[in-house]
């Protein structure tokens, strides 16, 4: 998209030094975007002071730990997981990772610097989809995961070539018993601090990437709520394709073609809805939902206030209203239309079949 455009310095500029240089570690950076490197760099080295500031600041003064336990949004990117979460998020109990601790998750106790440089220069809106964006609103936890840490599956949108090895680390999570063990600390001290930061007493949490790790979620929250939202394939795929052709020349260290595309959102579909059916059983009884998008679309609020009494057994009616507000907000969006050429249509029915039929 034309007018999605952010200045020449990664998002890993609200990482640290030391896990900036173990994700360029991680793929072959071309050289035409070395100064998109160095720049980032020297972020990390003014920014490094306020990481200090950070560490004394919760280390004296921790977040909370008796909180309800999370809620987990699984699903497909595109397929209705960032409008379920929003909504959901207007509830005044909830707890969410914002875009801003997302960028910036070292930078919390010094957010009124940090944020006002992300003002002045984030779009104000998401490309593909033209969804608003804004430093406060809910936001997806990984890229936060990506700036706590090395292990996060969001390294191939610098790394793209490299997916499949970010797959196994980050979803599979396929990692020695440090690396896990601090993917641990960091994922439940970022929930910690998104409570915190939003002053919420559960936390709601969007990340598609989830949906493929819920035994290593269950260990970590073993009473923890899920929500799987699904969507028709067909869709989930053109819109996923649309997304990520925009998106990654804002973020990439490595450039790929679209046929490449192509072939990674085909396999990383399958192993995600493998995994998923692998570990859903997991779940305990009563602690999982799966919704279709086009009914929750069709009648949101029955839809959540079903949510409320069956999964949360919570009273819906204090966020009734805000809900319902946003909702209406949002019935001027229009969803993208596609045209999709019969040999792609094929191959996605060919390779997705099972999904599709299902």
């Amino acid at each position: 998209m034309a007018d999605f455009k952010i200045p020449p310095i990664s998002t890993l500029a609200g990482t640290t030094i030391g896990n900036y240089i173990k994700v360029l570690g991680k793929g072959k950076v071309q050289k035409s975007y070395y100064l998109k490197v160095v720049l980032t760099f020297v972020v990390l080295l003014i920014a490094a002071p306020f990481h200090w500031w950070e560490r004394l600041r919760f280390g004296l003064f921790p977040p909370k730990t008796d909180v309800k336990p999370p809620v987990f949004i699984l699903g497909h990117w595109r397929s209705g997981t960032t409008f379920l979460h929003n909504v959901l998020c207007q509830d005044p109990r909830a707890g969410y990772v914002s875009t801003y601790h997302g960028c910036f998750p070292h930078n919390l106790a010094s957010k009124l610097v940090f944020k006002t440089f992300m003002k002045v220069s984030m779009p104000d809106r998401r490309p593909a989809d033209r969804v608003k964006l804004h430093v406060d609103f809910p936001q997806e936890d990984e890229f936060a995961l990506g700036n706590l840490l090395h292990v996060s599956y969001y390294n191939f949108f610098y790394f793209p070539r490299e997916y499949s090895t970010f797959y196994k680390e980050a979803v599979a999570l396929q990692l020695n018993k440090k690396d896990l063990e601090d993917w641990q600390a960091s994922y439940r001290s970022l929930i910690e601090r998104a409570l915190w930061n939003t002053n919420g007493s559960r936390a709601v949490v969007k990340n598609p990437v989830n949906t493929g790790r819920i035994r290593a979620l269950l260990q970590l929250y073993p009473e923890a709520k899920f929500i799987y939202i699904y969507r028709n394939p067909i869709t989930v795929f053109l819109s996923t394709f649309k997304f990520f052709d925009e998106l990654f020349p804002t973020l990439w260290f490595q450039e790929v073609d679209r046929r490449f595309l192509e072939d990674m959102i085909l396999d990383v579909f399958v192993r995600l809805m493998e995994d998923y059916e692998a570990q859903k059983d997991l779940i305990p009884e009563g602690n999982l939902v799966e919704l279709k998008f086009e009914d929750f679309d069709g009648a949101p609020l029955a839809t959540l206030e079903n949510l409320y009494r069956e999964l949360l057994q919570e009273d819906f009616e204090p966020c009734r209203a805000p809900m319902e507000q946003y909702i209406e907000s949002q019935r001027s969006h229009r969803m993208n239309r596609y045209k999709i050429p019969k040999e792609l249509l094929d191959r996605i029915e060919k390779e997705w079949g099972a999904y599709i039929t299902a």
